[in-house]
Parts: C-alpha cells; sequence; structure tokens
C-alpha cells in the first residue's frame, strides 16, 4: 500500500474502549526504510503503524475520528482505540520533526510504548541522497505517485547533500539522548540490516511484545523501497557519487 492509503477508512478498526494491550513505535528519520517497515507490520498483522503525526495525517483522521485536529491528547487515544489489530497491538510511526510539532506524542505514545524502534542508516550519505530526491521530484513511496515537492532542492547541489547529511546526524544524535532517558525498551536497528533480514526483526518485535505465533504472521520479504524512473535513478547516482567524493575531501 501507498503510505496515504492508510489514511484511508478501510485501515479503521472496531474501536476499543479499553484501548491497546501492546504498544509499538517506529522511531525514524526521513527516508531511513520506516515505511518498509510499516508495511512489513501491517501485513503481518502487528498493528498499523503509520506516520500518524504528519499534518495531513492528522486532519484527516481527527475529523472523522471526531476530536479536534488541535487536541493532541484525544486524537492520540482516538488513535489508540480505532487503529489497534485483534492481537491488542497498536503501533505508531514518529519523525523527529513531527514529535517536535506534537510534544504530546512523548507523553502518550513514546512513554507508554512497550518496545521502541530506533531505525537508522549507517550510511548517512546515501539516506540524505535519497531524502534530497524525494524533496525534489515528490517520489516518497515504492510507486510514482506524486508527494510533496520541495522547488528550492535540486538534484545537482552535492552543498544541499551535505546540509541533510548534517541535519541526519542531528536528528539520530537527539533520538539517541531521548530514548536512552525515557525508560522504555528501545530495538537499535540499522536500515542495512534489516533489508538484508527483514522477517528477523518482525521475529524480535513479536518476541518483545510476548504474541503468540498464531497472532501473527510472517510476510514475504520486498525488494528495493523505491523504483525511480531512469532519469531520475540517474540523476541520483551522480548526486551519490559526487556526494561520496565531497565529503571524502570532506574527512582528509
Amino acid at each position: 500500500m501507498h503510505h496515504d492509503e492508510v489514511d484511508r477508512r478501510r485501515y479503521d478498526l472496531p474501536r476499543r474502549a479499553s484501548g491497546a494491550e501492546h504498544r509499538v513505535v517506529i522511531c525514524s528519520t526521513p527516508r531511513s526504510g520506516s515505511y518498509l517497515l510499516c508495511r512489513q507490520m501491517i501485513n503481518a498483522g502487528i498493528g498499523v503503524p503509520h506516520e500518524y503525526f504528519r499534518t495531513r495525517t492528522v486532519v484527516r483522521l481527527a475529523e472523522r475520528f471526531g476530536v479536534g485536529a488541535d487536541d493532541q491528547l484525544a486524537y492520540a487515544d482516538a488513535l489508540e482505540a480505532s487503529r489497534t489489530t485483534g492481537n491488542g497491538v497498536f503501533a505508531a510511526k514518529v519523525q523527529w520533526t513531527q514529535l517536535m510539532q506534537y510534544p504530546a506524542v512523548r507523553e502518550r505514545i513514546l512513554e507508554r510504548a512497550d518496545v521502541l524502534i530506533h531505525l537508522y542508516r549507517r550510511d548517512l550519505v546515501a539516506q540524505a541522497v535519497s531524502w534530497q530526491v524525494s524533496l525534489a521530484t515528490g517520489y516518497w513511496s515504492f510507486d510514482a505517485t506524486a508527494g510533496p515537492r520541495d522547488a528550492n532542492i535540486d538534484l545537482e547541489r552535492t552543498d544541499q547533500t551535505l546540509v541533510l547529511v548534517r541535519e541526519l546526524l542531528g536528528q539520530n544524535r537527539q533520538w539517541e539522548a531521548l530514548l536512552a532517558g525515557i525508560g522504555r525498551p528501545v530495538l537499535q536497528v540499522p536500515y542495512e540490516s534489516y533489508v538484508s533480514d527483514q522477517p528477523a526483526l518482525l521475529h524480535r518485535v513479536a518476541a518483545a511484545l510476548a504474541l503468540p505465533p498464531d497472532a501473527w504472521r510472517v510476510p514475504p520479504a520486498e525488494a528495493r523501497d523505491a523504483h525511480l524512473p531512469v532519469h531520475v535513478e540517474a540523476a541520483r547516482s551522480r548526486l551519490l557519487a559526487s556526494a561520496r567524493a565531497a565529503t571524502a575531501i570532506a574527512s582528509v
């Protein structure tokens, strides 16, 4: 499913007045493979993780759930009531910038989690290039559905790549500091390890939640998360090469 599709009513579940029995939060940065993990968890039946705190999703779901989009606590509670799977799992994905925009996420989402997954990429240059490509083209998912673009981002500007590298490094450090002090179990998961063995992380999450084997399933692993048009892929390859060269010079 495309990420916008998960906003739709078909992903709403019978409301649970008692809330969730298990809670999982994916803590991420842009282009970290987090939506691949969301899809895998949805297909596994381990919650319906989604970027619930991006503004357009908040507006859509708050209206449908009958709460104010500016009432963060009520919205978080409505999410849990309406997006918890039959095995009692509520799951969400949170980007660092969304946590800054919606501070109630810490109290209602992070501090109540049974397990927090910090998904990050070791290769920050490749991640920054992927982010730059998405910002410049609007390609955010595995298909060619148009998404938000930034008219100021250019696929030929390596200086912009380096700015994004520093931003990702800063966000990762902020996640690490926050998660170290939040007092909840944390799985530190490199993207590179996750994509090479996708079922392994699902097994770790199910074990952390003590889910019985018949309460979830192992979906097929996915191939590369995005397939870009040929001209965009060529631009991505050029940008990655120039960014790697620039970081190598800077480290000398």
